[in-house]
């Protein structure tokens, strides 16, 4: 199997317009699609779609409709993407007894082992969300830099007129997801 768990710290430290920063210890779950269904039958304090200490509703991300693989497949056609053997892993914090806060889900796209896309769907305190969708260029190294336009507005101390630039250090022992936003004046906030 290659779902698992991590655990780590999330640190958030915005530049402008007042210095500020904060960080907090998190866990998250890494789940692939495929095997879901095998760990949910198989741990006991996690539920794939039911009630459980730790449970991932398909609900809670993509269109809401229960389909996440064939939402992801649809997200990845609109980028002009398609996965002969499609291999697709979550990275999100799951339900803990029945309540959820996902400001960032990353999805992991595969075709075979080869990462060919990467999903980032943010979630705002105003219950909207969008799904970024870049392509993982060929040969990269490590470390996977993409960069996109900002189209959701996300807190009151950034503007609209930004770029995100992502660093990703893909799931293996280790998984690290860094995000830069920068405006026209350059760096305003980080985080990873």
């Amino acid at each position: 199997m290659t779902s698992a768990i991590y655990t780590g710290r999330v640190v958030h430290v915005r530049l402008r317009p007042k210095r500020h920063k904060l960080g907090y210890r998190v866990f998250c779950l890494l789940l692939d699609l495929d095997e879901i269904d095998a760990l949910a039958a198989r741990l006991r304090l996690f539920g794939h779609n039911r009630a459980a200490v730790f449970s991932f509703y398909d609900s809670d991300h993509g269109a809401g409709d229960g389909n996440l693989p064939a939402w992801v497949a649809a997200q990845l056609a609109a980028a002009s993407l398609r996965l002969a053997t499609p291999r697709i892993s979550v990275l999100c914090y799951p339900r803990i007894f029945g309540y959820v806060f996902n400001p960032l889900t990353v999805y992991f796209c595969s075709d075979g082992d080869e990462l060919r896309a990467i999903l980032y769907e943010v979630h705002n305190t105003f219950g909207e969300k969008r799904t970024y969708v870049i392509r993982v260029e060929e040969g990269v190294a490590e470390t996977i830099v993409q960069r996109c336009d900002k189209a959701l507005y996300v807190s009151p101390f950034v503007p609209m007129d930004c770029a995100y630039r992502f660093r990703i250090l893909p799931p293996g022992q280790r998984v690290m997801i860094a995000i830069d936003e920068t405006d026209a004046d350059g760096l305003l906030l980080h985080a990873n």
